[in-house]
């Protein structure tokens, strides 16, 4: 509980004579300082989220969260599936059946191998990731012997929407002159662009309902695949598949380096970015040190004329305190206006400094990224405070122990 008088004091506090000039240039600059830090954590964490979103995004364009291989039925199995995920509370989005083939595209005389992902129709064009990335054609020609064709893989061929690409599967058939490759002729019916150059480069979708003869011998291709609402909880859900004997490779196992790159990076930048604060915080310490200092002869009249030592300690704790809350709020204040307008300032800059910042043909994203985490902002907020209330402790220990007596004895 702070008294009226104490209050009173504390206000003072905040605001310094002219004549002790150096106490307000370290206050705005400790304001400044935690402000800025926790802006400038939020602002780097919000686009290290966006990126983050925005590449697993792509890379999930054309793979599951979860892969399930070597089953029998996909009927019973689904069922059982979707009885775990439900007893477990865990949403998903979708179960499906697919195929992943290797194979050989010959067109024009161009021979390119493949990655062929086979899904039905009725998939591919409820896949909102999927329709984003077709850059030409169109989804309904998705059936009968269209394909949908990589940008870069359609570049490599020379082909367009319309024209005939021929595969060779891994399966062969007998002939007179021994057993060779069969081969399938589909139309090109679209091209995507998904961004991550593996996939543009190497991967055609085809209809599983429109291409039972190309299917028929791929029963150990045979897939099915699990998307869930949240793609982090893809590690929880394979250890309860496994637990149910299914044998399971989740999308962190296909991309773990890349996993665990980001993951390393953020946490790394996150503590970088708070040593900002922790800087700032020292400037706090040395403000109260000083104010302590200028202040021992009025400590010691506080202490005569009856406040006691917590008095004294609230005093000088809730004046460093109330600098770092209202740098922190400021910072968050701050740093979330930043991210959500982070696109518009990196238009300005570019058009102002004539220079093209965060270039799509580096990066594979058409703009720079922001994602705000409501979890994260607290944290960075919590942290910054906790930083904050500490710095201020010893100073204000230092001033509750001053002796009145000693002090006032050569005044």
């Amino acid at each position: 509980m702070i008294t009226q008088s104490e209050l009173l004091i504390i206000k003072r506090y905040l605001k310094p004579k002219k004549k002790e000039g150096i106490l307000k240039i370290i206050s705005i600059f400790s304001f400044l300082g935690i402000g800025l830090g926790v802006a400038t954590l939020i602002i780097v964490m919000s686009v290290m989220n966006g990126f983050r979103t925005d590449l697993i995004g792509k890379l999930l364009l054309f793979q599951p969260h979860i892969l399930i291989y070597e089953f029998d039925s996909f009927e019973k199995n689904k069922k059982k599936i979707e009885g775990i995920l439900s007893e477990n509370k865990i949403n998903h989005q979708s179960i499906k059946l697919s195929y992943s083939i290797q194979g050989l595209v010959i067109s024009q005389g161009i021979n390119k191998g493949t990655n062929i992902r086979a899904i039905t129709k009725n998939d591919f064009l409820s896949d909102k990731l999927i329709k984003k990335s077709i850059i030409e054609g169109k989804l309904k020609n998705f059936e009968n012997n269209y394909a949908s064709i990589g940008s870069n893989f359609a570049a490599d061929l020379g082909v367009t929407v319309g024209d005939k690409i021929t595969i060779l599967s891994s399966t062969t058939e007998s002939t007179p002159f021994g057993n060779i490759p069969e081969q399938f002729d589909f139309i090109v019916g679209s091209v995507f662009h998904s961004g991550i150059y593996e996939f543009d480069s190497n991967f055609i979708l085809i209809n599983a309902e429109s291409s039972p003869d190309f299917l028929k011998k791929q029963g150990a291709n045979k897939n099915i695949e699990l998307k869930l609402n949240n793609p982090d909880q893809a590690q929880k859900v394979k250890d309860l598949l496994e637990e149910n004997k299914f044998k399971v490779f989740s999308w962190i196992d296909n991309n773990k380096t890349f996993y665990d790159a980001l993951l390393v990076e953020r946490n790394v930048m996150f503590i970088i970015l708070t040593l900002i604060i922790i800087v700032a915080a020292f400037n706090i310490v040395s403000g109260l040190t000083i104010l302590v200092k200028n202040k021992t002869k009025e400590i010691a009249i506080l202490k005569t004329i009856g406040f006691s030592s917590l008095s004294i300690n609230k005093i000088f704790f809730i004046t460093g305190s109330f600098i770092g809350a209202a740098g922190t709020l400021f910072g968050v204040v701050l740093g979330v206006l930043f991210s959500y307008n982070i696109e518009g300032v990196r238009i300005f800059l570019s058009n102002v400094l004539n220079i093209e910042i965060f270039p799509a043909e580096i990066y594979f994203l058409s703009k720079m990224p922001s994602e705000i985490s409501i979890p994260t902002i607290l944290t960075i907020s919590g942290i910054a405070l906790a930083i904050t209330f500490l710095s201020s402790i010893i100073p204000s220990i230092k001033a509750s122990k001053i002796n009145p007596i000693q002090s006032l004895k050569y005044d």
